[in-house]
């Protein structure tokens, strides 16, 4: 997801997808300059949220990257060009933009919240892998969260959605139609391309 930081008029990327030269491809049809990029988000070291990096760092290599600690040494070593930070707790990264920090025991991950001028946050999460109870619990401390994109991985149980007013749950959420039915009205459908604003 590309994200644009009006408060620091700077572009943001989480997460790359697999496969660099569509996510080169759909920078360039969006009218961005690669170069612009200055941060990337990594959730979590699977190759289809981080495969798409090396591309971009083959154009582009003025970048911070951003990862769960326990990844920092590999993309170090990868990206050495770049600066590979390992984030551990939460903590802001960019005007309103913090990272949850490292999460989960068996698969670590780390998820994205924005904090919007109406003072609420949106969650981006790549698969939810440490659960979405964890990840909202978090955001909680900084914000009333508004709504949450991405990924719900093997979850279950959908209760702390409950206040949410936008769901845009996409990926790899195994049980969007109990998604859909218990959130008719807050569930959006999210593509490609999309571009929300907040």
């Amino acid at each position: 997801m590309l994200i644009f930081n009006y408060l620091s008029e700077s572009f943001l990327l989480f997460d790359t997808g697999s496969n660099g030269k569509v996510l080169l491809h759909n920078i360039e049809k969006l009218g961005v300059d690669i170069l612009e990029i200055k941060k990337v988000i990594i959730s979590h070291n699977h190759i289809e949220h981080s495969g798409g990096l090396n591309d971009l760092y083959n154009k582009n290599n003025n970048l911070e990257i951003y990862v769960p600690k326990e990844n920092l040494n590999l993309f170090r070593k990868k990206y050495s060009k770049s600066i590979v930070y390992a984030v551990s707790e939460l903590q802001e990264i960019d005007k309103n933009i913090y990272l949850t920090g490292q999460l989960g025991t068996y698969l670590k991950e780390q998820a994205l919240f924005l904090k919007t001028q109406s003072n609420e946050l949106i969650v981006i999460v790549g698969c939810c892998h440490p659960g979405l109870e964890e990840i909202i619990s978090i955001g909680k401390n900084i914000a009333n969260i508004k709504g949450i994109f991405g990924g719900f991985h093997n979850q279950r149980n959908f209760s702390c959605l409950s206040e949410m007013k936008i769901i845009g749950a996409c990926h790899c959420t195994q049980h969007l139609d109990l998604i859909k039915k218990r959130f008719p009205e807050e569930f959006r459908e999210i593509h490609v391309g999309d571009s929300l604003h907040f």
